[in-house]
């Protein structure tokens, strides 16, 4: 950054002393400073000037329908809704596809189940059979 220390201050002064002499200084010092008030004015009229354009009802109109527009944007958020349907559609199958499975598993332990009974009842049958046979030849 630029920092002007007493001793550079006191050079410039010097300088401009000696290139524009001690006669003409005191008219080099009024064109500075109204060169200096103009700017100040020059700025102030720009500056209040984009101060109407920005409080112009159009404006102003036009920001609210920005932000508006801004709100709608923010309810409607497709991305969002549409990775939280499919998150909801993948629990959803997971859900049933578990449930799938412990039907699954449910059946085949009905099924080994039935089978052992039919085995019991074919060994009990067997061994009435096998009894009564026996029976038949003691008689």
């Amino acid at each position: 950054m630029l920092t002007f220390g007493w001793g550079e201050i006191l050079l410039v002064f010097i300088v401009v002393i000696v290139v524009v002499g001690p006669k003409d200084l005191p008219k080099l010092i009024k064109q500075l400073s109204s060169f200096t008030k103009s700017l100040k004015k020059l700025s102030r009229e720009f500056k209040s000037s984009l101060n109407e354009i920005a409080d112009h009802e159009d404006f102003k109109e036009v920001k609210s329908s920005i932000k508006e527009v801004n709100k709608i944007k923010d309810d409607i958020d497709l991305k969002g809704k549409l990775k939280s349907e499919i998150k909801s559609f993948k629990e959803t199958t997971n859900i049933i596809e578990k449930e799938v499975n412990d039907l699954k598993n449910l059946e085949n332990e009905i099924n080994s189940t039935n089978e052992k009974s039919n085995l019991d009842k074919k060994d009990v049958h067997n061994k009435n059979k096998n009894k009564t046979q026996d029976e038949a030849d003691l008689i």
